[in-house]
Formats: C-alpha cells, structure tokens, sequence
C-alpha cells in the first residue's frame, strides 16, 4: 500500500495570500485540521496547522513588556501572532512523501516529525494529501478483509507473525482447522506468547487460537 492509494486527491489549498480568517472559515467548513500553502507557480511553499494558528494574538495573552533587543527574529515573530496572511503564520518547512511512498514510510515520518498530515507531491506539484485519519481507515479496512479457507488463513497468520513480530518458519508453526488456529512456537517469554495471541486473534477469520510450545 502507498500513498497514492491512500491519499486524497487534488486536496483543498490556500495561498501565502489567503488571508487567515478565510483559511480559519474553510478548516471548520471541512473539518480539517491543516491547509497545504501553494505559490503562484503551483510548488508546496508551507503548511498551515491548528499548531500554527494556535500561536496567533487573538488566542495568546499580550507580552507585558518589549524586549529590549528588536531584531529580526523579534519582528518575524510578531509577524507569525499579527500578520493577516496565511504565509506570515505557516510552517515553512514541509514534509512531504511522493506517490509511491510505502505507507511504513507514511507512519515513520509522521511519528518521527510528529505531524498529522502529509502533502503528496509529484515532480514538486501537490497531488494529494495523506492524514494519520487515512492511514487508520486503510489499515482497519485491511484487518476486516477475511481470508477464504484454512490455507488462506495460515498463510495470513503466518505472514501477519513475520512482519509484525518477526517470527518465522524457523520459530513457529502455523496450523489451520475450520478455523481454528494452532501455533506451535520455541519457549519464549509470557508477554512474547500474549502478542503471538494478539497477532492471530487479529486476523479475520480466525475462530479460535490454541498455543502449544515445541518440546
């Protein structure tokens, strides 16, 4: 799965002349909690967040007293609480993935970088967006996707055992009757034993779980 199957496609944007009001009036008209900022020549410039409009005057208690060194961070700074526009306020740097990022991608960076949404881009045009709410969805669907048959469903325990705990052939066993699912794994530890359960009990389809440990 990458993010061109997950994204939304020719999302809503604003330029760095939009005005912040008008940017406020359309995330709450969507119900969205981030605008990607694109410039004149259609390149992604910024991204404005709650984070960002959380730093905004009219939502802040007024300094008590002026600095007494005004330079140049201090006037950007006052540009980022004052400023009418969307490009004084927006975070400047964006993370952004391409079409074909995998989604293990998608979550990486939107852990590492703490973010909640990540613009698509191609060739630097912005082609869509990806949210944490989209990753979830597509995940949760995938979960609900019952396999068809004993086979089907060992392959899929099987495999779900290999990416997400990193067990294979050579540690565990996985044996499939109408449903009922036996794992044949070496001695391992009781929280090891409670998220092989986890695993399995997660894939659809699966009617019951039996562990047993190899002599």
């Amino acid at each position: 799965m990458h993010a061109k199957d997950l994204m939304t496609a020719a999302p809503l944007h604003v330029t760095p002349e939009t005005s912040v009001g008008t940017a406020i009036s359309l995330m709450l008209d969507r119900g969205i909690s981030g605008l990607p900022v694109v410039d004149d020549a259609g390149v992604v410039c910024g991204i404005l967040t709650e984070g960002d409009l959380l730093k905004r005057s009219a939502l802040n208690l007024p300094s008590h007293a002026l600095p007494e060194t005004r330079d140049e961070a201090f006037f950007q700074a006052y540009l980022e609480t004052h400023g009418p526009a969307v490009g004084d306020c927006m975070t400047r740097t964006v993370i952004s993935v391409g079409p074909e990022a995998p989604v293990f991608d998608l979550v990486a960076l939107m852990r590492n970088h703490n973010v909640k949404r990540l613009p698509v881009l191609d060739g630097g045009r912005l082609v869509g967006i990806v949210s944490r709410c989209d990753i979830i969805r597509a995940i949760s669907m995938a979960r609900d996707v019952t396999a068809r048959g004993d086979e089907a469903l060992r392959l899929a325990v099987a495999t779900r055992l290999q990416s997400e705990l990193g067990l294979g052939p050579d540690d565990i066993t996985v044996q499939v009757r109408d449903g009922l699912t036996e794992i044949t794994a070496a001695p391992g530890s009781q929280a090891q034993q409670r998220a092989v359960r986890v695993v399995a009990e997660s894939v659809a389809g699966v009617a019951g779980v039996v562990i047993t440990s190899r002599p």
